[in-house]
């Protein structure tokens, strides 16, 4: 059953806004006292300082989705619509773009990541934004030894958020288009066992009025209070879920379209939350959040 506590949720007044001028936010990411975040329809990736927001890197049509920080001070950059991850050393500037896997293959629409806590990097490739489009989403792997990308799942109904389970021995991946969240077991050479369906969203919270076919879970991730926290996409909120898959917590945000989130140097007690207000619509005007607990 779901607490009263937790339909509730957080009240607005523990939210503040960090960008009121975003455009298609995406990826925060918490770095040296400072929130890095990408602008999917805007030029790459701005940095917050506590004050302002402003330019970090431009990357001429990348249409940026996903961050992540990378061995040697490196930043791992998803770009969507050139179908490549751009790597940036620590002054941000560009060194290398890969846009094949090992198999010469390219892939489509990387989205976002997570590390393995062993020095790889899980990447997932979302495939074709579309709920009659073949279903192509895969996810890949990026190695501590090597610089390719391996396939090591595929056949997702848009791979989106990633992260690792509480224990460390699965790999969690939002499944947007089909409404879940998928589990696979890792194997120590970054592959990927069988997968399972860990949860539903509809079996997590309650769902709210207006949704469509394309409400599902975005960004993904496990906090250091180790609940994970899923970006529910066309329903403005984070669901806070316990490791046994209970609704501790509600997080509402005006955007609608909630596409990522990730954690400042208060750790669970403070998030950044990324939210568009219309994802169909150009300029496809959206918000950075910090919200406290």
């Amino acid at each position: 059953m779901v607490s009263a506590a937790a339909l509730m949720g957080a009240s607005r007044a523990d939210t503040v806004l960090v960008d009121a001028a975003a455009a298609y936010p995406e990826g925060p990411l918490w770095r040296d006292g400072k929130l890095l975040y990408v602008e999917y329809a805007g030029p790459g990736i701005k940095v917050w300082d506590g004050t302002h927001a402003g330019p970090y890197w431009s990357g001429k049509h990348c249409g940026a989705s996903g961050l992540i920080s990378y061995r040697r001070n490196h930043i791992l950059v998803a770009c969507y619509d050139a179908n490549e991850i751009v790597e940036l050393d620590e002054t941000g500037k560009q060194i290398r773009a890969l846009a094949k896997d090992s198999a010469g293959n390219p892939f489509i629409g990387p989205n976002d990541f997570t590390a393995d806590g062993a020095g790889g990097i899980y990447v997932s490739a979302s495939g074709v934004y579309e709920l009659k489009a073949p279903i192509s989403g895969t996810i890949l792997y990026l190695s501590p030894t090597k610089s390719t990308l391996l396939e090591v799942a595929n056949l997702i109904h848009y791979s989106n958020g990633l992260t690792l389970s509480k224990d460390g021995k699965n790999l969690l991946v939002s499944e947007m288009l089909a409404g879940r969240i998928l589990s696979f077991p890792m194997n120590a050479d970054g592959t990927l066992g069988p997968r399972s369906v860990w949860a539903r969203m509809q079996d997590l919270a309650p769902p709210t009025p207006h949704e469509d076919a394309y409400n599902g879970p975005d960004g993904l991730k496990l906090g250091p209070d180790g609940n994970y926290y899923i970006a529910h996409n066309g329903s403005g909120r984070v669901l806070v879920v316990s490791d046994d898959k209970k609704l501790v917590r509600i997080i509402t945000v005006p955007t609608p379209y909630v596409t990522n989130m990730n954690f400042g140097a208060g750790g669970a007690d403070t998030v950044y939350i990324t939210g568009v207000f219309d994802p169909w619509k150009a300029p496809f005007p959206g918000a950075v959040y910090r919200w406290t607990k």
